[in-house]
């Protein structure tokens, strides 16, 4: 037992630990970072020293693209370090990179919806490249649908070159639908409206067993399809909210009464877009037949097996008598941006995989079923081969029949926002049309899309005019 007084060493240090200013917690914080510093000091970390950086959200674009850095390397000595970064990602680290003006990738790509936000703001403030006087110095321009530069276009500035174009066909149940045709004389290629379509294929529906088409109506995915079809869109190319005029709203009082009918007036239904559900309701013939835009037709081969030999894909049924027979869905842009260590050399590898040989177009076709935007591919074979999932029909005719009848679609950095008050606008008639039927229905649809139309407007009108700032 220790004698009181008497000085121990653990004394020592307890009154030595309670004199700190500090504390001890912040002392170790301190030692730790010390010990972390000297580390890195004497073992550091490799610089990356790639020529060009590129930043990529989908998994088979990245592969594509590192297998393209490699030949790029061999042609020209400069390498290429693509890094797949999540699609959120992308969309959030590349804002804080331009603000910051710190880590800003030479090159991206950017899903379409996306786009338009990154737009906003003076021109010579944008943080991409306009790449028109390329395309037109390299006379590329000729090569792809002008449609396909609309949503990457901004006061003249083309700031994105597309990925693709996503057509949009009819992917329908051909073991059920065409006997049944044939026994009366027709084809689906005669059904030349959409109220062809529901009339003559009417007596294959079994309320609560089987529709006649999958619509979603818990979001605005179907419905941008149906709008841009009848020459609609949320915004107009002048950047002009459109998302309540009139096109839109005959647009959504012709639709939701589809999916919100009862017994035998209901023609549609669906058991959501993405989930196993989608697929499972296709396998068992609950709906037969699916909006389908190029890269849908590849999701359907990977994840619904069992209909192979069982699908054909044809174009759209039209609004009206000779309207539009298709429309468009998704898209993805590559940009240069505007701190590009050298521009000329990340348009010369953004040339290489975007409008490179019609064979390397091919390869990528044959995986993912997507139709590139630039003409001169499409001689490739992997566009005519017949494909034994669809019914022995070469795909890549089918999406390219369409591909210059695509309607333009035109982004705008609000273009989330109004999505958004889109999809509350559609559950919301959904909800109207469940409980008070047809009666009204067209008045309620107009006021609906207003009141969300002008929560956007309230929005864009805090917006500066760029293009009277001095």
């Amino acid at each position: 037992m220790q004698a009181q007084g008497v000085d121990t060493a653990p004394g020592r240090l307890r009154r030595w630990l309670d004199e700190l200013p500090v504390g001890l917690a912040p002392l170790l914080i301190a030692a730790t970072g010390l010990i972390a510093g000297l580390y890195l000091l004497v073992h550091p970390v490799p610089e990356q020293r790639a020529d060009l950086t590129m930043w990529v959200f989908g998994a088979l674009h990245a592969d594509a693209y590192q297998a393209a850095a490699e030949s790029f390397v061999d042609d020209t000595d400069r390498t290429v370090d693509v890094q797949l970064i999540n699609y959120n990602a992308v969309n959030q680290k590349l804002r804080s990179a331009l603000w910051a003006a710190v880590n800003v990738p030479d090159l991206v790509e950017i899903e379409k919806s996306a786009a338009g936000g990154f737009f906003r703001g003076p021109l010579d403030k944008v943080g991409f490249l306009d790449l028109k006087p390329y395309l037109e110095r390299d006379a590329i321009l000729d090569r792809v649908p002008a449609h396909a530069l609309a949503a990457y276009t901004d006061r003249g500035a083309v700031f994105g070159v597309p990925h693709d174009i996503h057509p949009v066909l009819l992917a329908y149940r051909a073991d059920i639908i065409d006997p049944y045709l044939a026994r009366r004389g027709l084809r689906m290629e005669d059904l030349a409206t959409w109220d062809d379509y529901f009339r003559e294929l009417r007596g294959l529906l079994v309320p609560d067993e089987r529709y006649l088409l999958q619509i979603e109506y818990g979001d605005a995915w179907a419905f941008q399809i149906f709008l841009l079809q009848r020459g609609g869109g949320i915004f107009g190319p002048d950047g002009r909210l459109r998302m309540d005029d009139d096109i839109a709203v005959a647009t959504m009082t012709w639709m939701i009464p589809l999916v919100a009918e009862s017994g035998d007036r209901k023609v549609a239904e669906s058991l959501g877009n993405w989930d196993p559900s989608f697929y499972r309701g296709f396998i068992e013939g609950y709906y037969i037949a699916a909006l389908c835009p190029d890269w849908r037709s590849s999701q359907i081969q990977t994840f619904a097996k069992e209909l192979h030999g069982k699908l054909r894909v044809v174009p759209l049924p039209a609004p009206a008598p000779g309207g539009l027979r298709t429309s468009q869905m998704g898209g993805t842009m590559l940009g240069i941006s505007h701190s590009a260590k050298d521009p000329e050399l990340a348009w010369r590898f953004a040339k290489e995989i975007y409008y490179g040989s019609p064979e390397q177009h091919g390869r990528l076709f044959r995986t993912t079923n997507i139709l590139t935007p630039d003409r001169r591919a499409w001689s490739d074979p992997a566009y005519h081969e017949p494909r034994p999932y669809w019914s022995g029909q070469a795909l890549g005719e089918q999406f390219i029949a369409v591909a210059d009848e695509v309607p333009p679609f035109y982004s705008s950095g609000f273009l989330p926002s109004a999505q958004a008050k889109l999809n509350e606008a559609i559950v919301s008639c959904y909800s109207r049309y469940r409980s008070h039927g047809a009666e009204g229905f067209e008045a309620y649809v107009r006021q609906r899309l207003k009141s969300a139309a002008d929560h956007v407007r309230r929005q864009m009108a805090r917006e500066p005019d760029w293009d009277t700032e001095e």
